[in-house]
């Protein structure tokens, strides 16, 4: 049976956090911290993870602590996540020194602990949670693209002006941005490189979690949309320049009426 258990909770709060803005209004102990992100030590096992992509990962903290820390950090999140949608992943550490190293569906067993195992462990559960976060992003982008490809299936043609085309490309690209920035994967704490221990607890975290595949699945539905778009954009332009060859050829037409009607008259 395990020594002491610790669990992990993660939650995506929206589209980014403000962290210089954060560090300045935030009372309390900092573990570690750089431009991106603030690793916050509240008690042996208590931990909060702050990442400028919008996530907070919480470690061994109780539901008051959690909620009191969300209501304040959200004083520095950019498009907050819409209510009544919550991304949220839950996770649990079991210490045991007489336990291997073990993965489970929803758990670790680890036989010694410290800051560098939660905050591992943290990670891999925020880039958990930010995956299903990006997986409805993409998911809603693609089915706008389905909207464009049924109209053309059915009418043969778009009716979508080129500036409403050309936004829809922009949220596309930003949020192609985004994913790439957030899902690290490579960008593990350098520790993970030097402790043997440290690695197979990121490697296997990260099997457990299915990161890569998830990610690749997120990647291959905006290669779709991006190849639907670059369609889209090829036939707005033809359909300009339809457009402009007619307004040309009118012009040349009346130009040619006004001298015959000048020759006339």
């Amino acid at each position: 049976m395990s020594l002491h258990k610790v669990k992990i909770i993660a939650y995506q709060l929206g589209k980014n956090i403000h962290i210089k803005n954060f560090k300045a209004g935030f009372e309390g102990i900092v573990y570690s911290s750089s431009a991106t992100e603030i690793f916050i030590k509240k008690g042996d096992y208590s931990y909060i993870y702050v990442q400028n992509y919008g996530e907070v990962v919480f470690s061994d903290c109780d539901e008051f602590v959690i909620k009191e820390f969300i209501d304040f950090v959200m004083r520095f999140v950019d498009a907050p996540v819409l209510s009544g949608k919550e991304y949220k992943e839950d996770f649990v550490i079991e210490v045991n020194p007489d336990h291997k190293l073990n993965f489970n569906y929803n758990s670790i067993q680890v036989p010694e602990i410290n800051a560098d195992v939660i905050k591992i462990a943290m990670l891999n559960v925020s880039q958990s949670v930010v995956l299903d976060y990006f997986t409805d992003i993409s998911q809603g982008l693609l089915q706008e693209t389905a909207k464009f490809t049924e109209e053309l299936e059915l009418r043969g043609k778009l009716r979508i002006s080129k500036i409403k085309l050309m936004k829809f490309i922009g949220k596309t690209l930003n949020a192609q941005n985004r994913i790439i920035d957030n899902l690290y994967f490579l960008d593990a704490p350098d520790t993970v490189w030097d402790i043997e221990y440290l690695s197979q607890i990121n490697h296997g975290l990260s099997r457990t979690f299915n990161l890569k595949t998830r990610f690749r699945e997120v990647e291959y539905t905006l290669k779709i949309i991006d190849t639907n778009l670059g369609i889209f954009s090829q036939l707005i332009q033809h359909r300009d320049s339809k457009k402009l060859d007619m307004i040309i050829i009118f012009l040349i037409f009346f130009e040619i009426l006004n001298a015959l009607i000048g020759k006339l008259f």
